[in-house]
């Protein structure tokens, strides 16, 4: 199945902007797009801004939690995307164990692989999704399935109708 951490990395990220897609067309879709929907998906293409930013050595142009109307999260969600698809065709076992040092929100000076860093990225959004999914069935919006299970059904046999049941 994956043989590799690269190759497992990779795929993590080609489901995260999966499901970010499928998001942010269900936050389109909605009446009115949910402050709270928009504002955690902000979020996550904010935080994945920041960490590859860190790993590349240069100033974010996002903050953490910006401030993004839909057109802004699509364009911002775009360019994420294209830079962390450049990033992981790059990766390599070496770059993986390279430390990157950086300071945090909070002030405080790190040092963490690649590799974890990665894979905080991957794994960070998916909280964060979950909250604009409840946001949107609190709106009163349909929710989307956005688990893993369901992109790799969706990879191996096309789209999977429904509501994305597990």
């Amino acid at each position: 199945m994956m043989d590799t951490l690269i190759t497992h990395l990779r795929a993590l990220r080609a489901h995260g902007a999966w499901a970010d897609a499928r998001l942010l067309a269900a936050v389109r879709a909605a009446d009115h797009p949910d402050p709270d929907a928009v504002r955690e998906l902000s979020h996550v293409r904010g935080a994945q801004e920041i960490w590859l930013a860190r790993i590349e050595g240069r100033a974010a142009t996002l903050p953490v939690w910006p401030t993004l109307t839909v057109d802004e999260l699509e364009r911002a969600g775009r360019s994420v995307d294209a830079a962390l698809e450049e990033l992981f065709e790059r990766l390599d076992e070496a770059s993986l164990e390279r430390g990157v040092s950086y300071v945090n929100t909070a002030g405080q000076q790190f040092s963490t692989p690649v590799g974890g860093i990665l894979l905080h990225l991957l794994t960070h959004g998916q909280y964060h999704r979950g909250k604009a999914n409840v946001a949107l069935r609190d709106a009163g919006a349909e929710p989307v399935g956005v688990d893993y299970i369901v992109w790799l059904r969706e990879q191996a046999a096309g789209p999977v109708v429904g509501r994305g049941a597990t």
